[in-house]
C-alpha cells in the first residue's frame, strides 16, 4: 500500500530506471561493450514512459554525458542497433537544414508511443554471429523534401518544401 501525503494523495515514486534480470541475462546484453551498456542506460534514463520513439540523443550529447569520443559513441549506438536494443524512428541530420535535429530513438523493450507498435524485444532473438539487420537507408526526410509550414510547424498552415541538399 502506498503512503499518502498530507492531502490524502498517494505519494509518487522518485524517478528511477529499471534493468530487468531477463534483459541483463540475455545473450545480447552480455555481448555488449561497456560503452554500449552505459549508452543504453543513458537512453533509458531519457525514457519517461510516454516518449518512446521520441527519445532524442545525439552522438555529441552521448560523448559529453559518457565522457567518450565521437567514434566510440557512434560505435556504441551502432552496437545497440545491431543487437536489437534500439531502433531509429527519425534519423537526425544537419545537412542542408537550418533546424539540425538529433536522431529520435525507440527502445525495443517498450511499446512505441509514436507508432503504437508493441515491444519487439529484438535483442532476445540475437545470437553470437547473427547480427540483426539495421536499416541503412533510413532517411531523415522523404525523397521530394519535407513539407514545413512557412512560420514553423505551429504558426502557419501554408506548406513550404524544404530541399534535401547533401542527402
Amino acid at each position: 500500500m502506498k503512503h499518502a501525503d498530507s492531502k490524502g494523495n498517494p505519494k509518487k515514486e522518485k524517478p528511477h530506471l529499471r534493468l530487468y534480470e531477463w534483459l541483463t541475462d540475455s545473450k545480447a546484453w552480455t555481448d555488449l561493450s561497456t560503452d554500449a551498456r552505459a549508452l543504453y542506460i543513458l537512453l533509458k534514463q531519457k525514457y519517461r514512459g510516454n516518449n518512446n520513439g521520441r527519445i532524442i540523443l545525439s552522438v555529441r550529447q552521448a560523448c559529453e554525458n559518457l565522457q567518450i569520443g565521437k567514434t566510440t559513441a557512434a560505435k556504441a549506438f551502432q552496437e545497440l542497433e545491431v543487437h536489437g536494443f534500439i531502433e531509429i524512428v527519425i534519423r537526425g541530420s544537419f545537412d542542408g537544414r537550418k533546424d539540425g535535429r538529433a536522431t529520435e530513438w525507440r527502445l525495443t523493450e517498450h511499446e512505441c508511443n509514436v507508432t503504437r507498435e508493441l515491444p519487439t524485444k529484438r535483442f532476445m532473438s540475437w545470437a553470437p554471429g547473427k547480427d540483426l539487420t539495421v536499416r541503412a537507408g533510413v532517411r531523415s526526410v522523404p525523397e521530394g523534401g519535407q513539407s514545413v509550414s512557412e512560420g514553423g510547424p505551429l504558426r502557419s498552415s501554408i506548406p513550404k518544401t524544404v530541399s534535401q541538399r547533401g542527402l
